[in-house]
């Protein structure tokens, strides 16, 4: 977002509202919705919500005003992936549509999932899916045709993330996996499994895993750089579970008991006193949490699986 002194928030009260982050206080309420906002994305001055009205709405943050309405949804919207041209919209129809940012317009549907798509991301002309029947799909938006179908997990997809190289997906099935974007292979798991993955993140060579294991949420950070001595082929994608800390040791996938210090990452939540590495200085500080919240939406599944595209 061009402003950073702005925050943006969509709510179950069918509106939107602008806040000033310098001052605390709200500066605008954006009305248009028939129900509750499940999700955004901004891109400069624009804002596009999803609602489960089963529209999107294309907003300008200067102006207050609703631009456009996009419509042809036949249920909610569960996520949204904008790059100030196009626009993603997934829904519990099972269908992804493409719209023309600048008419409005819708530029294609894309099918093949069959449950709810809660997972959108959007990169140069590569669009990623993920739903709640298990599945990963990476789309061509040059030609709106499938490119890899991925059985990627057992459960909802929560989570998922692609760079140039890879793909990293988390799922309800309490796995989190890599794969090679170029050929759509399992590259291999992270960590081992948990209760539920509710997040996954990556920048360059860190990721971030939070989870629920025996209980609790937890935080893992895995680096994918291969060691100095690393073959290529043995550590093609660069995957390499690895501690954050500068002692090269590898992450202990194990809970890591508060006040204990290791090579590597946990964090424990749920009324305890948890450890978390500071990435910048490699100090250990105590955070507190009160409590453990459950983040999970339940989906629904089933149905037959077709790839398909239908352009409009």
């Amino acid at each position: 977002m061009s402003n950073s002194r702005v925050a943006i928030s969509g709510s179950r009260d069918t509106t939107l509202r602008v806040w000033d982050l310098t001052s605390g206080t709200c500066t605008n309420v954006l009305m248009g919705h028939q129900a509750s906002v499940r999700c955004l994305e901004i891109h400069g001055d624009l804002i596009v919500s999803g609602s489960y009205d089963t529209t999107a709405k294309i907003w300008s943050i200067s102006s207050g005003q609703c631009l456009r309405t996009l419509q042809g949804h036949f249920s909610q919207i569960y996520a949204i992936a904008f790059d100030g041209h196009r626009i993603a919209t997934g829904s519990l129809d099972t269908s992804v549509r493409i719209w023309n940012a600048y008419d409005g317009n819708c530029l294609a549907i894309l099918q093949g999932h069959t449950s709810l798509v809660g997972q959108l991301q959007m990169r140069d002309s590569t669009l990623v899916t993920g739903g709640s029947d298990g599945s990963v799909r990476v789309w061509s938006l040059d030609t709106y045709n499938p490119i890899h179908r991925l059985a990627a997990h057992d459960n909802s997809v929560t989570s998922l993330q692609f760079d140039d190289l890879r793909i990293v997906s988390g799922g309800s099935d309490g796995r989190v996996k890599i794969w090679d974007l170029g050929t759509g292979n399992l590259i291999r798991e992270l960590s081992q499994p948990a209760e539920a993955v509710w997040r996954v993140a990556f920048e360059s060579e860190r990721c971030v895993v939070m989870a629920s294991r025996t209980g609790k949420t937890i935080m893992e950070v895995w680096d994918f750089t291969p060691p100095p001595a690393a073959d290529d082929e043995e550590w093609y994608g660069g995957l390499r579970e690895r501690a954050v800390a500068s002692t090269g040791s590898i992450l202990p996938t194990e809970e890591v008991l508060p006040g204990e210090r290791r090579g590597g990452l946990g964090m424990g939540m749920g009324g305890e006193r948890a450890m978390m590495l500071d990435l910048e200085e490699d100090n250990l500080e105590g955070i507190d949490d009160g409590g453990n919240e459950e983040m999970m939406d339940a989906y629904v599944e089933d149905e037959e699986d077709d790839d398909g595209v239908n352009v409009v």
